[in-house]
């Protein structure tokens, strides 16, 4: 298994903080070859493009073999320019080219995703990895650690153990979170791989947090909207019992037995949903703040507040919570992470 450092880079790209762009580093293909045109006004032997400073001698084309863009960044690896002088064998140029062999960016392209590194900004992070155990370790603060409610498997899980529910219709098992998760918050991005193991537990909640039922928000991998008939993955909810979010995604299906990501974030300016990777909707401008909730107790994963409803049957895995907004680009590599 990879590590993080191996999955993200390290390179010269310039770190994103919360926005951040485009995650693309690959490089443009070069321009050309020598385009020399020997016998020039001054006497030269080759192209129009230069590759090294001052006015002695070039050799070759018009653009080097680096080309316009480099090997990763916005100018790259090898600079504008190429290989030869402005003239020929004694012309004006010398041997480099207009840009250097830095680039104006790095190694990851114009987004700086490649600066990007999946610790910086967690305040929380279950890995699930204990093999036994009522406990699930906080890496970041073993304060606030979780617990299992219940008897809790420990299947394998997306990146090493998982801790899996198998409740019936009413909650018997389920994870218990520390309280407070998002108090202070201005902005925060939660991110969590689940595996649901029921085609019909609809309504069933991946997670619950709130203070009360006026201060709550939840996720639902398998919800239906009984006055739009829509059907899907819901993000949702209220502050001051007010909804402040309601997004679905009907593709893709996460009830096919497999892994998925879902992951949010949330800032006074969205809040954006992702599933593996990919944005499937965002409420611009919402209503509520994460430290608006207040501090949220009960936070469960796996059941809602409620006995008779309906609780999950199926498996989680790492759950990081950030003290900011991931970029799409980030979500993206985050999502790669093993």
């Amino acid at each position: 298994m990879p590590s993080e450092s191996e999955v993200f880079g390290s390179a010269g790209a310039k770190p994103n903080g919360a926005s951040g762009a485009n995650a693309n580093g690959g490089a443009q293909p070069g321009e050309a070859g020598a385009h020399g045109d020997g016998g020039s006004d001054d006497g030269g032997s080759a192209g129009a493009s230069a590759a090294s400073g001052g006015m002695v001698n070039g050799s070759a084309g018009k653009t080097g073999s680096g080309g316009t863009t480099g090997s990763s960044g916005t100018t790259g690896s090898s600079g504008r320019a190429g290989s030869s002088g402005t003239t020929g064998s004694g012309g004006r140029a010398g041997s480099s080219g207009a840009t250097g062999s830095s680039g104006a960016t790095g190694s990851s392209g114009a987004g700086g995703s490649a600066g990007f590194d999946p610790t910086t900004g967690l305040v929380a992070h279950f890995t699930f990895d204990e093999p036994s155990g009522a406990v699930a370790a906080n890496a970041k603060d073993s304060t606030k650690n979780a617990k299992c409610v219940g008897t809790c498997t420990r299947p394998a899980g997306q990146i090493g153990l998982a801790f899996g529910v198998r409740n019936s219709v009413s909650p018997s098992d389920w994870i218990e979170l520390p309280a407070g998760i998002f108090s202070g918050r201005s902005a925060i991005t939660l991110s969590v791989w689940m595996r649901d193991l029921s085609t019909t537990r609809n309504e069933a909640p991946l997670l619950h947090f709130s203070a009360g039922t006026k201060e709550a928000i939840w996720l639902t991998p398998d919800d239906r909207n009984t006055q739009t008939s829509a059907a899907g993955a819901h993000l949702a909810g209220v502050h001051g019992g007010n909804s402040f979010v309601d997004l679905w995604s009907a593709t893709p299906v996460l009830t096919d037995k497999a892994w998925h990501q879902l992951v949010f974030s949330w800032s006074a300016a969205s809040i954006d949903f992702y599933i593996d990777g990919k944005s499937v909707g965002s409420t611009a401008n919402p209503s509520a703040l994460p430290s608006q909730l207040g501090s949220t107790s009960p936070n469960y994963l796996g059941r809602a507040p409620d006995d008779t409803s309906l609780a999950l049957f199926g498996e989680m895995d790492d759950l990081r919570v950030y003290d900011r907004v991931l970029s799409a680009a980030q979500v993206a590599l985050l999502n790669k992470v093993r």
